[in-house]
Parts: C-alpha cells; sequence; structure tokens
C-alpha cells in the first residue's frame, strides 16, 4: 500500500499544477497573417489607450475615429451610429449620445445562417480615472487584429465587429444598437471583458442552448478556460455588461473576460505598461479561433444547455445536461446501493456514517467561520484596508495561503475527530456529504453538478477497498484548486471565506487520507497559518509602488452660497487631512456626489464656471397623453447647458405638480438625470397650472480644478486616485438652482 504522506503529496502536485497552468499563454510578437500575433494588436492598444476616452469626451471621439478609420483600412464596411439613449439606471434617467463604430466583413456564403451574422463585442469607452488599455482597450486592440486575420482568409458567415460607446455608462452603446438593429439577424454575440489588467481570458457567462457555442470555444485556444458553475452564480449576480443588454433581448452567445490584478481596474494604472501582454494574446488567439469555428457553420442550429469544465486550463470537458442529470441520478442510486450493502455486510453503521458527515459539515462551517473571523482582526489591524478595492492587498499570497490553510486545519482537526470510526466509514460518510451536494446541484443549479459528481463517482470504488480512497481527492485537486482561486480573486479578501468554505466542500473527501493520530498536525497547519496572516499584515503598508487610494471633491453650491470639502473614503489621510483635518464633519450623504458616508468641511468659495438652466422661447405644445387625463398643464420647455469641463451633470427637478417630462422624443422614466458630455439638451416639462419648476445641475469634474488642487498640494507619492466604481473619486461638483 503506498504510504500515505506520499499520496498527499501526489494530491498536492496535482493541485498545485492545476494552479499553476491557470495562466494565460505567452505573448507573441509577430505571427503568420491569419492568425493572431499580440505583438500587433500592441500598436491598436497604445493609439487607444493613452488617455481616459469616456463617452461623451473629445478623448472618446479620437478612439472612436482611430477605431473606424483602422477597420475601414483593413477592408471593412464600417458605419459609425449615433444615437440618443435614455436608460432607467438605479432611479436615475442616463441620458447620452452613444456612438457605435460596427464594422462588417462579409461572409464567403452567409445563406448557410440564412443571413444571420457573428457579432463581436468590445467597448471603445473607458472610465474617466483611467486610459482603459485592459478594459477594454485590450479587446478593442484585439478584435482589430482579428478584423486583419479575418481579411486574410474569410469566413462563410458575415461577421460583425461592433464597438459599443458607454459601456461603463450603463452600457448605452449595446441598447441603441440593439433598440437600432434587434438581435435577428445575429446568430452569435461574443462579448469580450476585463475587470483587471491581467490573468487569462476566461468564459464565464452564456445562456440557454449554449451545447453548441461550448463545443466551439472549447476548440477555440490553446487554453479553454470555462465553467458552467461561474455561469451559474454569474446570472443569478446583478452584474451587468453589454452581453446582458443581447441576452436579454434574445440573443445567444459567450461572455469572456480576464480579472486578476484589480487595484489596476478603473485606476490611472490600467495602461498599456501595466497589461499583461499574455493576457492580451489569449483574448486574441481566443477571438480568432471562435471566429473560424463559429464562422463557417449554421449559426441558427440549435443544442441543449451543457456542463462544462477545464481540466489543467487546457482540456474542456463538456456533456449536454441532461447526461449531467441522468448520471447524478445512477451515481447517487450506485452510492446508496453500495452503502446498503455495507451495511449487511457489516463494513459500515449506519450511525456512523451519518456522524463523519455531521463532523464534515462542521468541518466545512468551522472553516468559513474562522477565515471570516482571521479576516475581521487583519482588517481591524490595518484599517488601511478599507481604502483598497474589495479591500484587496497588493501582497494578497499571504492572506490566500493563510485563509486555505485554516481551511486544512479544521479539515485534520475534523480527521481527529473521525479516527474513533474505521477508514470505510469514514470514506461512506465523506460521500455521503458529497451525494447530498451532488443531489442538491443537479436539481437546482445543473451547471454545478460537475464539482461533486466526478469526485463521487470516483469514489465508489474507495467503498469497496480503501486502497482507492485517494481518487476522490486526486480528482477534486484536478478540479478545485484554480476555482477556489478565482472566487478569491472575483469575491476579495473580505468574502474569502466563502472560497474557503467551497474548497473545504472538497477537502472533505481528504479526511481518511490525513493524519489523525494527534491533535499536533491540526494545531501545526493552524500556527502556520497565524504566522502567514501575520506577516501579510505587518507587511501591509502603502508605498510608491503600492499606494493608498484615497479622494477629495470640491462642492461649490451656488444656491446655498455654500463650498465644501468631501471625501468618501475611511478616514482622513495625510493628504485629504490637509483641508478636512484630522477630525471632519461626518455626513450620511451627500447628493450627488455620493450617496454613502462621506467626510466634510468648509471651503473657500472659488469663482468656478456654473451649469445654466433656461427657458426657451418657443415652448413645444403639450403632448396630449401627458395632458390627459388630468386636463390643462403648464409647459415649460428649457435647456441645460453644462460647462466645458463636465464629463457628467446630475439634474434634479422638483416634483410637486409634476405631470411628465420628455427629452426628445422619449418620455423620462425618473426626475433624477444624468447627462453625459459637455452638450447641451433641450428638456419639456408638464406640470399643474401655475405650478413652477425648480430645476437643480450640478455639474462633475473629473479631477481638482487648478484653483482647489493649490489649497490642497500635491498628492504624496505614496498615494493615488481612487478608482471609478469603488466610491467617488477626484473632482469637483457645481451646482446650481434654478426656477422655471
Amino acid at each position: 500500500m503506498i504510504p500515505r504522506v506520499v499520496v498527499l503529496l501526489v494530491l498536492a502536485a496535482v493541485g498545485a499544477l492545476a494552479v499553476l497552468a491557470f495562466r494565460p499563454p505567452a505573448p507573441v510578437a509577430d505571427a503568420p497573417p491569419a492568425e493572431f500575433a499580440a505583438g500587433r494588436a500592441e500598436r491598436h492598444l497604445e493609439a487607444v489607450a493613452q488617455r481616459p476616452h469616456p463617452i461623451g469626451s473629445a478623448d472618446g471621439e479620437r478612439v472612436r475615429d482611430y477605431v473606424a478609420d483602422t477597420a475601414r483600412r483593413l477592408g471593412a464596411e464600417v458605419t459609425v451610429e449615433s444615437d440618443e439613449v435614455v436608460v432607467p439606471w438605479r432611479g436615475v434617467a442616463r441620458v447620452a449620445t452613444a456612438h457605435n463604430v460596427v464594422a462588417r466583413v462579409r461572409g464567403t456564403d452567409p445563406s448557410v445562417s440564412a443571413g444571420k451574422a457573428l457579432l463581436l463585442v468590445a467597448h471603445h469607452d473607458s472610465v474617466p480615472t483611467g486610459p482603459g488599455a485592459a478594459d477594454d482597450g485590450a479587446a478593442v486592440a484585439a478584435m482589430l487584429e482579428t478584423l486583419r486575420a479575418l481579411t486574410t482568409g474569410g469566413v462563410r458567415n458575415d461577421v460583425v465587429f461592433l464597438f459599443t460607446d458607454g459601456e461603463e455608462a450603463g452600457s448605452l452603446g449595446a441598447r441603441a444598437y440593439v433598440r437600432r438593429h434587434g438581435v435577428d439577424g445575429v446568430g452569435a454575440v461574443l462579448n469580450w471583458e476585463a475587470r483587471g489588467s491581467g490573468g487569462p481570458v476566461w468564459m464565464f457567462q452564456t445562456g440557454p442552448g449554449n451545447g453548441p457555442l461550448v463545443s466551439a470555444f472549447g476548440g477555440a485556444s490553446s487554453r479553454p478556460i470555462a465553467n458552467s458553475f461561474a455561469y451559474e452564480v454569474y446570472r443569478r449576480m446583478p452584474n451587468y455588461s453589454d452581453f446582458t443588454v443581447f441576452q436579454e433581448a434574445g440573443a445567444r452567445g459567450l461572455d469572456s473576460a480576464f480579472i486578476e490584478h484589480v487595484r489596476d481596474y478603473h485606476s490611472p494604472h490600467d495602461d498599456v505598461e501595466r497589461l499583461d501582454r499574455g493576457s492580451l494574446q489569449h483574448h486574441g488567439e481566443t477571438m480568432v479561433g471562435l471566429v473560424r469555428a463559429l464562422g463557417d457553420r449554421d449559426l441558427r442550429a440549435g443544442g441543449g444547455d451543457a456542463v462544462y469544465f477545464d481540466l489543467f486550463s487546457r482540456v474542456l470537458v463538456r456533456y449536454p445536461t441532461w447526461f449531467a442529470v441522468a448520471l447524478a441520478a445512477v451515481t447517487v442510486v450506485a452510492l446508496a446501493s453500495l452503502l446498503v450493502l455495507g451495511v449487511r455486510s457489516g463494513r459500515l453503521r449506519w450511525r456512523a456514517v451519518l456522524a463523519v458527515a455531521g463532523v464534515a459539515v462542521g468541518a466545512v462551517v468551522v472553516a468559513g467561520a474562522v477565515s471570516f473571523g482571521a479576516w475581521l482582526l487583519v482588517a481591524a489591524a490595518r484599517p488601511g484596508l478599507g481604502f483598497l478595492a474589495l479591500s484587496e492587498p497588493p501582497e494578497r499570497g499571504w492572506f490566500v495561503a493563510g485563509s486555505c490553510l485554516l481551511g486544512l486545519a479544521a479539515l485534520v482537526a475534523a480527521a481527529r475527530v473521525a479516527r474513533r470510526w474505521s477508514t470505510a466509514e469514514v470514506v461512506a460518510g465523506a460521500l455521503v456529504v458529497t451525494a447530498v451536494l451532488l443531489v442538491a446541484s443537479a436539481v437546482a443549479v445543473p451547471g454545478a453538478s460537475f464539482l461533486f459528481q466526478w469526485t463521487l463517482l470516483t469514489g465508489l470504488p474507495a467503498l469497496a477497498t480503501p486502497r482507492a480512497a485517494s481518487l476522490p481527492p486526486l480528482v477534486a485537486a484536478a478540479i478545485f484548486p484554480p476555482l477556489v482561486g478565482t472566487m478569491m480573486v472575483a469575491l476579495g479578501m473580505p468574502l474569502s471565506a466563502v472560497a474557503v468554505v467551497f474548497g473545504a466542500l472538497a477537502g472533505v473527501l481528504l479526511l481518511p487520507l490525513l493524519p489523525s493520530g494527534s491533535w499536533w498536525p491540526a494545531v501545526g497547519v493552524t500556527a502556520v497559518a497565524v504566522a502567514l496572516l501575520a506577516t501579510g499584515t505587518a507587511r501591509f503598508g502603502f508605498t510608491p509602488d503600492q499606494p493608498r487610494p484615497d479622494s477629495l471633491i470640491y462642492l461649490r453650491d451656488t444656491a446655498t452660497g455654500r463650498s465644501s470639502w468631501l471625501s468618501p473614503d475611511p478616514a482622513p489621510d495625510a493628504w485629504t487631512s490637509r483641508v478636512l483635518g484630522a477630525n471632519p464633519e461626518r455626513l450620511a450623504s451627500a447628493h450627488p456626489v455620493s450617496t454613502g458616508p462621506v467626510m466634510r468641511a468648509d471651503a473657500p468659495d472659488l469663482d468656478l464656471p456654473t451649469p445654466t438652466a433656461t427657458a426657451l422661447t418657443s415652448p413645444i405644445p403639450p403632448s396630449p397623453d401627458l395632458t390627459s387625463p388630468d386636463g390643462p398643464a403648464r409647459t415649460v420647455t428649457f435647456r441645460i447647458t453644462p460647462t466645458a469641463r463636465a464629463w457628467r451633470t446630475h439634474v434634479t427637478l422638483s416634483e410637486r405638480g409634476l405631470r411628465g417630462c420628455r427629452i426628445g422624443p422619449t418620455d423620462l422614466p425618473s426626475t433624477t438625470l444624468e447627462l453625459y458630455g459637455p452638450s447641451s439638451r433641450d428638456l419639456t416639462c408638464h406640470l399643474a397650472p401655475g405650478t413652477p419648476l425648480e430645476v437643480t445641475v450640478a455639474d462633475q469634474w473629473v479631477g481638482l480644478p487648478a484653483e482647489a488642487a493649490a489649497l490642497v498640494g500635491p498628492r504624496p507619492p505614496d498615494t493615488m486616485p481612487v478608482q471609478s466604481g469603488n466610491r467617488p473619486f477626484d473632482g469637483a461638483v457645481v451646482r446650481a438652482t434654478f426656477q422655471l
């Protein structure tokens, strides 16, 4: 019999190999014309990601023109579609002009899909706080290089390259495209994203009838990384991307992204220098592979849903969902039969098997609770973590290793408790837990069933012979470690306990193999875990290479004559305290700067340009649907004019007597608006006769104006502007109120 320590070393090696394989391919500087090369795509990236280019900005126009000119030069049929978009978004109506670049490469025989096209999507806008090299410049550059590769040898279907505008403001360009074209002409949508500056590209979302698309993805690149568990989780979350818009409209497709190094996401560090070229290569080779795979097939062909997962990031295992459910049923029945036979033969006792199962579940609960508690202690010892996106420390490896070892310590302790029962009963108890999880997943979330299907199936022989007890954890070691690591990246360290619980559910299969002779192994693993967490905590700090994100906003309210310094940071730091002081006033919120807590201090009044709301002399006649059945209405038509520095303008309309408002032909779904870009916009509102309309207009600038920055002084080298989307970032807000 192989010594237990050797088995554990083999399992550790398999798990380590699975983790090490989870990385993007090496970038290619040059390649044959029909293939993708990151070196060629990098030229496009450098042109796109020079500066922030949000929707409505001059740099947004620069990027749009570059994309359109390049696609046209490469031989595509290019149009720029400009649409006024009004989108309800979390209680606010977002208003913008979205400019989509649509580049079509004609297929050699589009009748193969009855004219339906393959649609590739990436957004050409960035957030206002970063140049967007990863999000989504890498995908834009990869699509341009893919377009070039396609022109060297076409495919049968038309391929449309859609570069959307305004994704960061709520997928405005994607909504405009769907409103203009619908999705009847789309055979499949391939969307490309990023939530960080590196890591492998993994396909995290698809939709109903995904079997043929998943199969195509499996052969599209050297590293087809995907699993249906991620899809089951993501579709239950309130997240969105451009893909969401197409999916809700009825289109099929795949959504892919890389998500590592979240500290660079939406920040000034999302630049060309920091982007992982391997991620760019992975984006592009997957795109080219999918275009070749799907470009020649009938995109109308249906197919059922698939359960899928990758092994060592190299092979995508996939099979129909109906097969997964049937196999789960057969496997659970087989387990039940073997358990009954074991009890009848005297090898197993029901009470012992259930007791082991209870110990295993208890170990999982303890693992999660201890890991969560440990992070709370770390956060209390290092409150500066609250400044970081997802509270993600720069040297996260210490905390990841420490959290995982705390989970292992709980399992080792459980093995000590379980030593009173036979090896067969310990194996049986662990398999019962796995079987319950398999049944639950097969019924509720079939895409997650693979997590427990193959460990349970390979565990059945272990009920007959203890020599096979290593088979289930061997399978788990190949599947679970990359998933646990990805969960920790996606959720952040504050929620790392969720990933620890997830890993411990597979770790219960180790119970018959872990040392159980004394408590010392559990104590030793715990000591190592604590040492790792303590080391990471002691090493944490802000430096020029690992700066603290902070935020300072200057608010000028012309209606009250009051000016303020505001910061949504957890506490003042060396920079913000120069104007906030050590004990600033605490507010629950400060519209429109933040809906969450902010710090406030008085600020001098600076003469900054003010947005305006001006009544127009030629009011538009009231629309019958707005004046009826409430009778005659007072109609007010007015123009909102932001200042040149504004990237976004908040408009709030008084609700007393208000019957409805319209911008162009569109009825507004809310009395609170966000207008993107410095362009003026005309609104028409209908009110009860004699009712005044109060309009509050607030321009939001990116970055402090020079006059305000001079009062604060330069930002210290160990700080940086906060990321967009994490909390409100540096800027100025100039607010004015008008009676119309």
